[in-house]
């Protein structure tokens, strides 16, 4: 048996009523990881960059850049992290075995010419704990169906 390693990370799902609810998908090559981001995790890392960036001599900009990036990286730092260790950092973080998936579907958003906006890519999987729908815009859906396609093989469309 291969040592589990992370193969990509897909951030900013969205789900629940007005997408309430942020994780990170987590994707190694033995399941799929779903890691809550909450707002005080986030600050908290924020704060964190802050203090490095302090340390490091950064000045008032090199802090607020510090800062500003985190808040669109925050879901790099699991790279640094075991797979066990982030299943284990929130109660509401969950993990789906290759083998309960039934089936992907990734579908593209699309440009509402009449009203001006952009619906958001959609991502459902149903599995043997039920149906997880997601939302999604950080990400093309090629790429998503490439980071989770080795994993799940054709379950994935």
């Amino acid at each position: 048996m291969y040592p589990e390693k992370i193969m990509g990370i897909i951030p900013n799902l969205d789900s629940g009523l007005f997408g309430q609810k942020s994780f990170s998908l987590i994707v190694t090559n033995y399941r799929l990881i779903f890691a809550l981001t909450t707002n005080e995790m986030v600050k908290q890392e924020i704060e964190r960059a802050k203090a490095r960036a302090e340390v490091n001599g950064a000045g008032f900009f090199g802090k607020w850049k510090a800062s500003a990036a985190t808040g669109f990286n925050f879901h790099n730092r699991y790279y640094n992290i075991p797979p066990q260790a982030i299943l284990q950092e929130n109660p509401n973080n969950y993990e789906i075995r290759p083998e309960q998936i039934k089936s992907i579907k990734v579908r593209s958003g699309y440009y509402d010419q009449q009203y001006g906006t952009t619906t958001p890519n959609k991502m459902i999987i149903k599995w043997t704990g039920g149906k997880e729908k997601f939302t999604f815009q950080n990400m093309d859906p090629v790429q998503v169906r490439n980071i989770i396609g080795p994993l799940v093989g054709a379950k994935i469309r």
